[in-house]
C-alpha cells in the first residue's frame, strides 16, 4: 500500500502488474511511473505510486519493495544493470515465474510530455523500447534522455543503495566529473574534456619538442666528437703530404750526392789516367781495363744526356734501382748478420766446454770425499713397512669419505628436491602477492611493512585473506571468492583491538594508505557447528559446507564464520539446481550455491512469504592457487632434517681430513727420509755415472767447434762481391736520377717545396721517420669521416630550424589553452566549487562539524589531474581529513556523502535526485541533524524534486507541509491499489476513533 498526494507535472503514480511494466517521468522531476513483475517488487503484482514535487520520504521497512522504485528508474531510463549493483543481466529484474516486465516513464516537458516504454523478456535478456507509442531502439532513448539533463549513472544524481559506499570510494577526479555533469552548466564537462585533448595534444607537442632537441643534441654530440677526428685526419694529411714531398726529393739529394762522388770518380780516373800514362808500359793491363771502363762510360752519359722520359716512367725506374740498391745492402747485413751468429754461436760453445769442464773437476772432488758409509738398507725397510701402513689407514679413510660423499649427495639431492617444492608452493604464495600488487598496491605495501614491523605487535596478526585462506581443490574457489567481499579478502586480520589500531595508525595515517584492518571476535567462532548436519541436506545434491572447502588461521576462520557464516552456507551439485524450487521451500536456508549461482533466501516479516535472489558464480581471479599447508609444513621439516643430516656429514668429513692431514705429514716425513737413504746408498755410483756422462759431453763439443777464421774470409770474400754490384746499381740511378731530377724541376711548386725541405740525405731519412711515426698515430681514418662530419653539420641546422618552429607553436598552443581553460572552464570550475562549499561547510557547522570543499589539482596545467576534494571533521579534537573509504566510518562517510548532495542540491541543474538508505549506519544525532538539513533544502521551491528512501524514521522529526512521504508495506493481506478508496479509509478511521472516545468496542 502507497499514500500518496498529486502534485502537477511531477512523478506522480507508481504501478505494479503482473502483466505490464510501467514508470512516468518528469523533465526537472518525476511524474508518474508504473512497474509490473520485476524480481526486486517481489510481493506486487500491481501497484501505483504519487510522489510529490519536492522532498519524497519513501519508508518502508527492509523487504516491502522501496528499491523497486530506484530499480525501475533506472532501468526505464537506459540505464545500466550495473548501476544497481543486484545482477548483470536485465532478465533478472523481472519478478520470478513471470515471463516479462513493463516500464512505462513519463518526463515532463514544456513542448509534451515524454513516455518511455520498456518491455523486459526473461528467456533472452530482450527489451523492446517505445518512445511516445512508437517503437525505437535503446540509442534513441539515450539520446532523449540525455537531453532532459538527466544522468542515471552519475552517483551525485542517482544513488542506490549499493552505491552508496561507492560514492566516498570515488576519486577527486571522478567527484569533479560528476559534479559537473550533476550541476555545472551544459558546456562545462564539454569544456573539460576538449581541455584535457588539448592538454594530450600539447604532451604530444612537448614530446615531439623534446625529441626534436634530444636528437639535435645527440647530433651535436656526435660532430662534437667526431670534430677531433676530422681534425686528426687534416693533420695527418698534412704529414702525408710533407711525405710525399720528402720521398720526391730523397732521389734528388741523392742524385747530388752520388754526382759530386761521380765527380770525385772521375776526378780520380784523370789521376789515374796521368798516372796510366806513366805506367802505361808497366801496367799494361790496368791500362787495357781503364780503357774498358772508359769505353762503358762514355755511350752511357751519352745515353743519359739523350734519354728524355716521361717522369712517371723515370721514377719507376729509379725506384726499382733504389730497390736493388736496398736489397744489396740488406744482403751485406744479412751475411754480416750470419757472420755475428757464428761468432756467437762459437762463443756459447767455449763457454759450455769450459762449464762442462769444471763440472767434471767438482764431481771428482765430491767422489773423492766420498768414503765407505754405514749399511742403510735396515732402516730403509723399516721405513718402507711404516709407508704400508699408512697406504692402508689411508685407503680405508678415503672409502669412508666415499661413503659418506655418496650419502651426501643422496642427501643434498633430496634437499634440492625438496627446495624445488617449496620453491614452487612459494611462487604460488608470490603468484598470489603479485596479483594483489597490481589490484590494490597500497595493501601490498602496507604488507611489505608489516613483515618488516611484527614484532611491535602482541597478539596474531595475519597477512590479507587472500594470502592466508589456502582452497584445499581449485575448483572450489569460486565459490569462497564469491561469498567473500574483495574488500575483507585484502584485508589483515587482527586478534587484539589494540593491535589493529596501532597499525592503522602507522599505514593510514602517517603512510597514508589505503587498507582494510579487521579484529577477529573476541571468542573464537571457528569450530561453531553449522545448523543442519550435511547428511540431512544430501537428498538435495548439497555435498559440503563452505568451511570445509578451505584452510585459514584461526583468527581468520573465526571472523569468516561470524560475519559470512561460511560454516553453515551449503554447496550443492546440479542436482541441486534441477530441485531448486523444493530447495527453496526449505525452512533455514538463507544463502546456498548451486554449481555455478548463488541464491539468497528471504521470508517475509508480515506474510512469510519467501522472495528469493540469485547470481552468477564468477570465476576466481585469486584464490585458485592453492598450497597445501601440511604438505609445505612436512616439506619444511624434512628440509631441516636433510641440513642437519648434512651439516652431521660435514662434521665427519672434517674428522677425516684430518686424519688424513696427520697420515699426509707422517708420509712425507717418511719419504723425505727414504729419499735421504737411498740417496746416500746409490751417492757414489751416481757420482761416477755423472762424471761418465758429463766427459762423453765434453768430447762430443770439442769435435765440434767452429772454424771461425774461414767463415770470416767466406765473409769478406761475400760482402766485397756484393760491393761490386752496388757500384753498377748506384751507376745505373745515377742515369736514372738526372732523367727524374730533370723533369721534376719544371714544376715550380714543387722546387718551392723542396726549399722548404733539408738538404741532407740524414736529415730527410730523418725528417722521414719523424713523419712517418707521426702519421702512424693517425690510425682508423679515412674520408668517411670528414664527409660524415659536414652531412651532420647541415643535418643539425635543419633540426635547429624544425625545432625553432615546433617550439614556438607550442607555446602558441600553451598560450591559447591557458586562456580558453581560464576564461571558459576553470573560471566559473571555481565559482561553482566556491558554491558549493559554502553550502557544505554551512551544513557541517550546523551539525557542530567541520567540512569543506575544494578544487585540488597538484599542477594547474594538468587538466586531467583537477579533483574535488572533500575533507571533514567530525570531532573537535581531530584534524581535517579527506572523505575515503578508508578512514571515516560508514556513519560518518553516510553523513558527508548526504551533505554533499544537498549542497548540490540547491544549485538545482539536474531534474530530480535519488539517494536510497544513505541514512544506514548514521548514529541518532547525525540523522536527526541530516533530516533537518534534508527537509529544509529540498523543500525549497528553487531546488529540483529529491528522493530520499530508507527504512526508518526517527520520532518527533520536524516536517514540512511541501514533503510528501510514501510509505511502503506488503502483507498477505493487502488490499490493491486498484481497489484502494482514500475517503472510506478516513472515514472507516474517523469512525474508529469516535468508538474509541465513546468507550465502545475497539
Amino acid at each position: 500500500m502507497i499514500l500518496w498526494r498529486s502534485v502537477s507535472n511531477i512523478l506522480s503514480t507508481i504501478h505494479f502488474n503482473s502483466t505490464a511494466n510501467y514508470i512516468l517521468m518528469d523533465v526537472g522531476s518525476l511524474r508518474k511511473f508504473y512497474i509490473s513483475t520485476l524480481c526486486f517488487t517481489r510481493t506486487y503484482d500491481y501497484s501505483v505510486v504519487y510522489p510529490g514535487p519536492n522532498l519524497n520520504m519513501i519508508v518502508g521497512a527492509n523487504g516491502t519493495g522501496k528499491s523497486s522504485i530506484v530499480c525501475a528508474i533506472c532501468l526505464g531510463l537506459a540505464g545500466k544493470t550495473a548501476i544497481l549493483g543486484r545482477g548483470d543481466k536485465v532478465g533478472l529484474y523481472v519478478k520470478r515465474g513471470c515471463p516479462k516486465g513493463f516500464i512505462e516513464i513519463e518526463l515532463y516537458k514544456k513542448s509534451g510530455n515524454v513516455v518511455i516504454n520498456r518491455e523486459i523478456h526473461v528467456e533472452n535478456n530482450q527489451t523492446l523500447w517505445m518512445l511516445n507509442g512508437r517503437h525505437c531502439n535503446q540509442k534513441t532513448v539515450e539520446e532523449e534522455v540525455k537531453a532532459l539533463r538527466i544522468q542515471v549513472s552519475n552517483l551525485c544524481q542517482f544513488l542506490p543503495q549499493e552505491k552508496v559506499g561507492e560514492f566516498a570510494k570515488m576519486s577527486k577526479i571522478e567527484l569533479l566529473e560528476a559534479t559537473e555533469k550533476s550541476v555545472g552548466p551544459p558546456e562545462m564537462y564539454q569544456y573539460h574534456c576538449e581541455l584535457k585533448d588539448f592538454r594530450n595534444k600539447e604532451r604530444q607537442l612537448e614530446s615531439a619538442v623534446k625529441e626534436k632537441a634530444s636528437f639535435l643534441e645527440k647530433a651535436k654530440q656526435r660532430n662534437e666528437r667526431n670534430k677531433h677526428d676530422v681534425n686528426r685526419y687534416y693533420e695527418k694529411k698534412r704529414h702525408m703530404d710533407v711525405i710525399e714531398l720528402l720521398e720526391k726529393k730523397k732521389p734528388w739529394v741523392e742524385y747530388e750526392t752520388t754526382l759530386k762522388e761521380h765527380a770525385s770518380v772521375k776526378k780520380e780516373r784523370e789521376d789515374a789516367k796521368n798516372q796510366l800514362i806513366a805506367l802505361k808500359q808497366a801496367q799494361a793491363p790496368m791500362l787495357n781495363k781503364i780503357q774498358e771502363i772508359d769505353n762503358r762510360l762514355k755511350p752511357t752519359e751519352a745515353q743519359i744526356k739523350a734519354k728524355t722520359v716521361a717522369i712517371k716512367e723515370a721514377s719507376l725506374k729509379c725506384k726499382q734501382k733504389q730497390d736493388q740498391l736496398d736489397r744489396k745492402h740488406k744482403e751485406i747485413d744479412d751475411i754480416k748478420q750470419t757472420l755475428r751468429l757464428k761468432q756467437m754461436e762459437e762463443e756459447d760453445h767455449q763457454k759450455r766446454i769450459s762449464n762442462t769442464r769444471r763440472t767434471i773437476e767438482d764431481l771428482k772432488a765430491e767422489l773423492a770425499k766420498v768414503g765407505d758409509q754405514p749399511d742403510v738398507t735396515p732402516r730403509i725397510n723399516v721405513v718402507n713397512i711404516e709407508l704400508r701402513r699408512i697406504q692402508e689407514e689411508r685407503a680405508k679413510i678415503e672409502g669412508d669419505k666415499g661413503d659418506l660423499r655418496r650419502e651426501k649427495d643422496n642427501l643434498f639431492a633430496e634437499s634440492k628436491m625438496l627446495e624445488r617444492k617449496l620453491n614452487d608452493m612459494n611462487n604460488m604464495m608470490n603468484a598470489k602477492e603479485e596479483k594483489l600488487r597490481g589490484r590494490h598496491r597500497d595493501t601490498y605495501t602496507a604488507l611489505q611493512w608489516l613483515r618488516k614491523n611484527r614484532h611491535l605487535f602482541e597478539g596474531n596478526v595475519h597477512e590479507p585473506m587472500m594470502l592466508v585462506i589456502n582452497v584445499k581443490d581449485h575448483r572450489f574457489a569460486k565459490y569462497v571468492e564469491n561469498h567473500i567481499s574483495f574488500h575483507d579478502l585484502r584485508a589483515f586480520v587482527f586478534q587484539r583491538k589494540d593491535d589493529m589500531e596501532k597499525f592503522m595508525t602507522e599505514v593510514r595515517d602517517k603512510m597514508n594508505l589505503k587498507v582494510n584492518s579487521i579484529s577477529a571476535p573476541e571468542e573464537s567462532c571457528s569450530k561453531r557447528p553449522p545448523s543442519r548436519n550435511i547428511e540431512s541436506l544430501r537428498r538435495f545434491g548439497f555435498f559440503t559446507y563452505l568451511r570445509e572447502m578451505f584452510d585459514a588461521p584461526d583468527e581468520v576462520m573465526s571472523y569468516l564464520c561470524h560475519q559470512y557464516k561460511v560454516h553453515d552456507v551449503p554447496v550443492g551439485k546440479e542436482q541441486t539446481k534441477a530441485m531448486i524450487k523444493t530447495v527453496i521451500e526449505e525452512p533455514y536456508l538463507r544463502v546456498f550455491y548451486t554449481t555455478d549461482e548463488r541464491y539468497t533466501v528471504k521470508r517475509s516479516f508480515y506474510s512469510n512469504k519467501i522472495s528469493t535472489s540469485n547470481s552468477a558464480v564468477h570465476a576466481s581471479q585469486y584464490l585458485t592457487i592453492t598450497v597445501d599447508a601440511e604438505e609445505k609444513g612436512q616439506q619444511e621439516q624434512k628440509m631441516k632434517a636433510c641440513a642437519v643430516q648434512l651439516q652431521q656429514i660435514d662434521e665427519q668429513m672434517k674428522a677425516l681430513q684430518k686424519e688424513a692431514a696427520v697420515l699426509d705429514r707422517r708420509d712425507n716425513e717418511l719419504l723425505a727420509e727414504k729419499k735421504h737413504l737411498c740417496e746416500l746408498k746409490g751417492k757414489k755410483r751416481q757420482l761416477e755415472q755423472k762424471i761418465s756422462t758429463k766427459q762423453d759431453s765434453l768430447r762430443q763439443m770439442e769435435q765440434s767447434a767452429i772454424d771461425l777464421t774461414k767463415i770470416e774470409e767466406d765473409t769478406n770474400v761475400k760482402i766485397a762481391a756484393v760491393n761490386s754490384q752496388k757500384v753498377a746499381i748506384v751507376s745505373a740511378l745515377m742515369a736514372q736520377m738526372k732523367v727524374w731530377i730533370k723533369n721534376l724541376l719544371m714544376s715550380a711548386m714543387i722546387a718551392v717545396a723542396f726549399s722548404k725541405l733539408p738538404d741532407t740525405l740524414d736529415e730527410i731519412e730523418a725528417m722521414l721517420n719523424e713523419e712517418r711515426s707521426r702519421a702512424e698515430c693517425f690510425t682508423s681514418l679515412s674520408e668517411t669521416v670528414v664527409d660524415e662530419y659536414n652531412r651532420r653539420e647541415q643535418e643539425i641546422k635543419h633540426l635547429e630550424k624544425e625545432l625553432e618552429a615546433k617550439t614556438n607553436a607550442l607555446n602558441t598552443y600553451r598560450q591559447n589553452i591557458t586562456e580558453v581553460a581560464k576564461e571558459r572552464w576553470l573560471n566559473p570550475l571555481k565559482q561553482l566549487v566556491e558554491q558549493i562549499n559554502d553550502k557544505f561547510s554551512d551544513f557541517f557547522r550546523s551539525m557542530q562539524c567541520a567540512g569543506e570543499v575544494d578544487l585540488h589539482s597538484e599542477n594547474e596545467d594538468e587538466y586531467d589531474k583537477y579533483g574535488i576534494r572533500i575533507r571533514v571533521k567530525f570531532h573537535s579534537s581531530t584534524q581535517l581529513h579527506e572523505l575515503t573509504a578508508y578512514h571515516q566510518s560508514g556513519g560518518e562517510r553516510s553523513v558527508s556523502t548526504m551533505l554533499y548532495l544537498m549542497a548540490l542540491q540547491e544549485l538545482n541543474r539536474c531534474p530530480f535526485r535519488v539517494v536510497d538508505e544513505i541514512n544506514q549506519g548514521m548514529d541518532p544525532i547525525n540523522e536527526r541533524r541530516v533530516f533537518d538539513i534534508v527537509v529544509r533544502t529540498a523543500c525549497k521551491q528553487t531546488v529540483s524534486q529529491y528522493f530520499f528512501i530508507t527504512p526508518k524514521l526517527l520520532q518527533n522529526l520536524q516536517y514540512a507541509e511541501e514533503m510528501t512521504i510514501l510509505c511502503v508495506h506488503n502483507g498477505a493481506y493487502m488490499l490493491p491499489p486498484n481497489q484502494w478508496d482514500e475517503k472510506a479509509f478516513i472515514k472507516r478511521y474517523t469512525k474508529r476513533k469516535s468508538r474509541q472516545g465513546s468507550g465502545g468496542q475497539k
